[in-house]
């Protein structure tokens, strides 16, 4: 007899149901992904959350995601993804969601479009840069930042060849030797060498560490870029999905419930 839970997602936004991994790919020694095989309505940028009974729970942002199955970035930092490091295909993960706002593609359609990402960061973005690299068409330019410690870091190394093919794509290592696909540095250095033209009509998303992004919204309001140009996502926030643990809590802005995804001409006025 099989003893998982066969409850259906649908009896309840807040009852996690079971489902199985897909498949597992292992970047670093601490970041995998987890492909689950799963029908939760999803949009990029959104988060679900993942458990295990007897462990507990945890918020994950959705990396990507398509018909059946979606992409989760676990990093092992604690004792739910400890756990989750221990799984293997075929096995079942706890899922609730998805939660949150996500990304509006819409806006960014057909406009020229800068992301700067950093860390762990890449993994909101990684279905977006996805997306528009097979439709290239629906973007008028797309540059991207991406950031990491040094090369033993680095996510997503074969999707890149993809990214940088189809857009403008500069990866910074904190620390290491620059090379043909690397360059040393911090991600505002090199914005600020970054050359765009029509920086006032380009949209911006930014993503990543709490002080990244103030160094990055800072940098690029002094470029002349309006906040309202800006998204930033604030998925390190992200706690029980409803708000009432108050742990998201930025002013009077609930992350889980009202983000992760802020337009910046909102989220400056947040209280941290």
């Amino acid at each position: 007899m099989n003893p998982v839970c066969q409850c259906h997602p649908s009896d309840h936004d807040l009852m996690p149901a079971p489902y199985s991994i897909l498949a597992i790919e292992k970047h670093t020694a601490q970041e995998w992904t987890f492909r689950i095989k799963t029908d939760l309505p999803a949009k990029l940028g959104q988060f679900v959350e993942v458990s295990l009974p007897l462990v507990g729970e945890a918020p994950i942002s959705v990396s990507d995601y398509g018909d059946g199955w979606m992409d989760l970035l676990i990093r092992h930092v604690g004792k739910v993804t400890s756990a989750l490091f221990e799984k293997q295909v075929g096995e079942h993960v706890w899922l609730r969601g998805s939660y949150g706002n996500g990304y509006p593609i819409d806006t960014f359609r057909h406009q020229k479009l800068l992301i700067v990402a950093g860390g762990t960061g890449v993994a909101p973005i990684k279905g977006l840069l996805r997306y528009f690299s097979e439709h290239p068409e629906e973007i008028e330019q797309l540059d991207i930042i991406l950031g990491y410690k040094n090369f033993e870091s680095v996510l997503y190394k074969q999707d890149m060849q993809l990214w940088d093919y189809v857009h403008h794509l500069i990866v910074t290592l904190d620390e290491g030797q620059a090379d043909e696909h690397y360059r040393i540095g911090r991600v505002t250095e090199h914005l600020q060498h970054l050359n765009i033209s029509d920086m006032d009509a380009t949209k911006v998303i930014v993503v990543g560490p709490p002080v990244m992004i103030k160094f990055v919204v800072q940098m690029l309001q002094d470029k002349g870029v309006k906040a309202e140009q800006i998204w930033v996502d604030y998925e390190r926030r992200m706690a029980c999905s409803t708000g009432k643990c108050g742990h998201c809590r930025m002013g009077n802005v609930y992350v889980c419930v009202d983000g992760p995804v802020f337009n910046y001409a909102q989220a400056q006025c947040f209280i941290d």
